[in-house]
């Protein structure tokens, strides 16, 4: 009789989003946002202003025959994140069985797309000395973000009990 209440009370307690699934959930909402906000003072200006036309001119010193892909990459990268994003935190509170795995791929996607950014810009593009910090911050949150949770994800007994629509 113990063991049947200790195991409702173990399916109670998974039947909502807790633990540190909470501090994911909180960076999973303020994702789309940064996103967003990224998406409006970053990239859209750099393709829709004066600056594609600095960027894209083989007659300004710092031109580079990268730079065009490289912006539009970054584009079309960050909206098909922001839009991945948004969807994750739907399925993310439906508790989609498939969450876990769909937030890996999302992880490991995002390392790689702001890691190729990354050496694309620092090894290719910047002909100084001298490192882009905002593009080493982002890369070094990027990538400690992806290894605290994908092995949570993976191997969390929280994550897999709570994820079970």
């Amino acid at each position: 009789m113990n063991d049947r209440s200790s195991e409702r009370d173990s399916a109670k307690s998974y039947s909502k989003i807790g633990g540190w699934l909470i501090l994911y959930a909180v960076g999973l909402v303020l994702y789309p946002v940064q996103t967003l906000f990224s998406l409006i003072t970053v990239h859209l200006p750099a393709v829709f202003s004066d600056n594609w036309a600095a960027l894209t001119s083989p007659t300004n010193p710092g031109y580079h025959s990268l730079w065009a892909p490289l912006v539009i990459a970054e584009l079309a990268g960050s909206i098909g994140f922001f839009l991945c994003s948004i969807l994750i935190v739907i399925f993310f509170f439906q508790r989609r069985h498939w969450v876990p795995k769909l937030v890996i791929f999302f992880l490991m996607a995002n390392v790689i797309f702001v890691g190729a950014d990354y050496f694309i810009i620092n090894f290719f593009l910047i002909r100084t000395n001298s490192v882009n910090m905002d593009a080493t911050i982002n890369f070094v949150r990027t990538v400690v973000a992806g290894m605290i949770w994908i092995p949570y994800f993976l191997f969390s007994r929280r994550a897999a009990k709570t994820f079970t629509n």
